[in-house]
């Protein structure tokens, strides 16, 4: 009995985790570490047709680590991914004290940024580990070049260099890492003497940056794979004033995020973000406040900076220091009533001291903090420049895990401004307390907020559904694929429907809507969403799979099977998405197209398709290379070829030594060339040893034997594989044969039912039961079975056939 495939189609987020770990051979260690410099993230070579270009070896190198550590177990992961997001939160406390003037706001900045919901996808996400990577290199770098703007050190700077360059090995957003260093050198304050060595310092930056951008863009492979216009609709609006318009909004559409992150999303695809197409848009409104704040904010910290530039604390010192030492002092920090925030020493390091606070933004009640403000806004906005859109063009137009970095000045800013506001309630403590709590409201929302959605990520139903209001198409085609996996087809069909109805032109929702027809057995409709989601997608091999596997079923439409499958066997995939899926899909359309082949006899042109397969296929994995050997000996067994079935054989077994499945296909070419039948005996019986808990070793062992009419030791074996797998319906169907080959009957019909029970929906097996009540002579019983064979395949041979006998045995009694 051969078996149909039903292929389902991948919701987005999932196929997240799957492709960059489940199914990367570069996380699993199956290739050498040298891959990871020539794949993408996806472990899809990066001259291939369907790359992304997302090059970030030193995130994959992680994944790694984490599968050699703990294998798949996503404890592990996600416990990586919180001890980063905890590390991160870390350097922007350090970074806060590098630029805000109060404690206060050090720690405001720092909590804000532990608890804010916009983290949840990059914390939550394991894929989101390439954003916190990122982040948290670019803070290292710019916390080691403030050190290295104090003592202008060699060894900081190449340390700078080397940290920038490793986060942009994370993710491509760290880019902007040298460029945040030389704003920071270029707005700090520093003494006369310092101009030759801070130009030295920002040359070598900026020749760094340079060279990593030739190196990224121009090197390294660019991106084959054009983006949906269902990613970026924006992207691919023809009017330019409706494109200019959407694109300066969604800035602003990411900056609410961060203002007030309630409404949250796994994908903001397709209509997500409506398209803005006027000008009397409300939403133009905001873009226009949005950036006009922004320019008011650089013109009067800029226009500050110029009018009254800030004294540095090492001029501060240099004044107060000697006063302090003839009045017997040993600090400027209290000094005539007066409080100094620099301080400075007249101990031995005060040297030090001084050097490193003169690199610092803050003073104390008199210098302006236009630096600060200007830093803030620096991290806040060149992190989020690669993916606004405005610069080039990228495959989303807002994605909550690229908020990470950006999200540092976004809560520098926030605490600057509470450091700002405490500092002139200094003298009142109602005021204070007030400040206190209504930063506690804000933290204590924003921790219910992120434990809400952290639950939304707990599972991907959960997810999917809490996204149906702001994404109603690609919510619910997502969470119709993942009832249609959880044998919830009804709701399923709804879900899947709905998405169709606000986009037709998804071909993943009619292809998992032809799914779920043929899993209730419903293969004409299952045909039409088929051929509807390879109109809509030419490239989708899958859906050639299952339109395949689906016309082989109904029965009368056998050619145009062949016809399909070999469609999609050849299919050459320019562009598509995920490489690894779809070499999976065409390789599953040989084997079926081979099985079709073989059955009618066509056997050369099967040999052939083989041969085709082990040539064009060029990312299989071993295990798929060493099933394409094995049916190709089978074939050359039918044609009695012994000498080439026995070389692909052989050539199995050196693929895959230590598969028990390939031993028995041995065994079953050697025990078909019948002077061989010992030698194929003892390849069973090593396969047993071999895996002794594969059910398939134990079932074609009983074959064997049951060809050499061993129906006792036959009987055992098949017992045997039918308790390692008590699902599997074929093993229990064997079972109940094996007792009818005994004359066992009633035992055997009980294992019928059994069989009926596990696949209540498959014909055959209506009709199997029928025929053993047939013979037990329980003819109503059987012609009850027959016709709901019939009703469930209206054109099984046998049922047919079998009650044409019951009718002739009744006309003849």
């Amino acid at each position: 009995m051969q078996t149909r495939l039903q292929v389902q189609a991948s919701p987005k987020s999932s196929r997240r985790p799957r492709r960059a770990i489940l199914t990367n051979a570069d996380v699993r260690g199956e290739g050498a570490l040298a891959q990871l410099l020539r794949n993408d993230f996806w472990g899809t070579p990066l001259v291939d047709s369907g790359s992304h270009g997302s090059w970030r070896p030193l995130c994959v190198l992680s994944f790694r680590l984490n599968y050699l550590a703990g294998g798949l177990i996503p404890s592990g992961y996600h416990l990586v991914n919180m001890l980063l997001h905890s590390f991160a939160t870390a350097l922007v406390v350090l970074v806060g004290r590098t630029l805000l003037p109060s404690r206060f706001g050090v720690l405001a900045a720092g909590s804000l940024f532990a608890v804010h919901p916009a983290h949840t996808e990059a914390v939550a996400g394991l894929v989101g580990r390439a954003d916190l990577g990122a982040c948290i290199f670019c803070l290292l770098a710019y916390l080691i070049y403030r050190r290295h703007m104090v003592t202008r050190q060699w060894g900081s700077l190449l340390l700078t260099v080397l940290l920038a360059m490793s986060g942009l090995l994370f993710k491509e957003t760290a880019i902007v890492t040298l460029l945040l260093c030389v704003v920071c050198d270029v707005l700090a304050t520093m003494g006369r003497g310092q101009e030759k060595h801070r130009l030295r310092s920002v040359t070598i930056l900026s020749f760094s940056l340079v060279c990593a951008l030739y190196c990224r863009l121009c090197l390294l492979p660019r991106p084959f794979a054009a983006f949906a216009a269902a990613d970026n609709p924006t992207a691919h609006e023809t009017n330019w004033k409706t494109r200019s318009l959407t694109f300066l909004y969604l800035p602003v559409a990411n900056l609410q995020l961060l203002l007030w992150p309630q409404d949250l999303s796994f994908d903001w695809s397709m209509e997500a973000i409506p398209l803005i197409r006027t000008l009397w848009d409300a939403r133009n409104i905001l873009s226009a406040g949005i950036y006009g704040s922004l320019f008011l904010l650089l013109w009067t910290s800029s226009g500050v900076s110029r009018k009254s530039p800030c004294m540095g604390f090492s001029e501060v010192a240099d004044i107060s220091l000697p006063l302090v030492r003839r009045l017997g002092g040993s600090s400027c920090h209290t000094w005539l009533g007066l409080t100094c925030h620099c301080h400075h020493q007249v101990a031995e390091n005060s040297q030090t001291a001084a050097s490193y606070d003169s690199a610092s933004f803050t003073a104390s009640k008199s210098p302006c903090y236009a630096p600060t403000r200007l830093m803030c806004v620096a991290f806040l906005v060149m992190p989020f420049l690669p993916a606004s859109n405005l610069l080039f063009y990228v495959g989303f137009t807002v994605a909550e895990r690229v908020l990470y970095l950006p999200s540092v000045g976004y809560c520098l800013l926030f605490g600057y401004g509470f450091g700002s506001i405490w500092r002139r309630a200094h003298s009142s403590r109602r005021y204070k307390a007030l400040l206190l709590c209504l930063l506690g409201v804000l933290l204590g929302s924003h921790c219910v907020r992120t434990l809400r959605r952290n639950l939304d990520w707990r599972d991907e139903e959960q997810l999917f559904r809490s996204a149906i209001s702001i994404n109603p198409p690609k919510a619910l085609g997502n969470l119709g694929s993942i009832l249609s996996a959880q044998g919830k087809y009804d709701e399923a069909k709804l879900a899947l429907t709905m998405a169709i109805e606000f986009r037709p032109s998804m071909a993943d929702a009619h292809f998992n809507l032809g799914v779920v027809h043929q899993k209730q057995n419903n293969l004409s409709s299952a045909v039409s969403c088929y051929r509807r989601a390879i109109a809509l997608r030419p490239q989708m091999a899958v859906a050639y799979l299952n339109l395949g596997s689906s016309l082989t079923s109904l029965g009368d439409h056998r050619q145009e099977a062949i016809s399909v499958l070999r469609t999609g066997a050849r299919l050459g995939g320019q562009e598509v998405r995920d490489r690894g899926a779809h070499e999976t899909a065409r390789y599953t359309c040989y084997v079926q197209l081979e099985s079709l082949l073989r059955s009618d006899g066509r056997l050369k042109e099967a040999a052939s398709l083989m041969k085709e397969a082990l040539v064009v296929l060029g990312l299989l994995h071993q295990s798929q290379r060493a099933e394409l050997h094995l049916r190709l000996g089978e074939i050359y067994a039918d044609l009695e070829d012994w000498e080439q079935a026995e070389r692909q054989q052989r050539l199995a077994l050196h693929l895959q030594p230590r598969q028990g499945a390939v031993y028995v296909t041995y065994g079953q070419t050697l025990a078909r060339n019948g002077s061989r039948i010992a030698e194929a005996e003892m390849w069973f019986k090593r396969a047993l040893q071999l895996a002794p808990l594969e059910p398939s070793s134990h079932h074609h062992y009983a074959d064997f034997l049951e060809q050499q009419e061993r129906h006792q030791e036959a009987l055992t074996l098949r017992l045997r594989a039918a308790a390692l797998a008590p699902h599997d319906y074929a093993l229990q169907s064997s079972v109940a044969d094996a007792l009818r080959l005994l004359n066992r009957l009633v035992e055997a019909e009980l294992w019928y039912r059994r069989a009926v029970t596990l696949q209540p929906l498959a014909a055959h097996a209506h009709a199997n039961l029928g025929a053993i009540l047939q013979m037990r002579g329980l003819r109503n019983e059987a012609v009850e079975c027959y016709h709901r064979a019939l009703e469930l395949q209206p054109g099984h041979d046998i049922s047919r056939a079998n009650l044409k006998k019951i009718s002739l045995n009744w006309d003849n009694t």
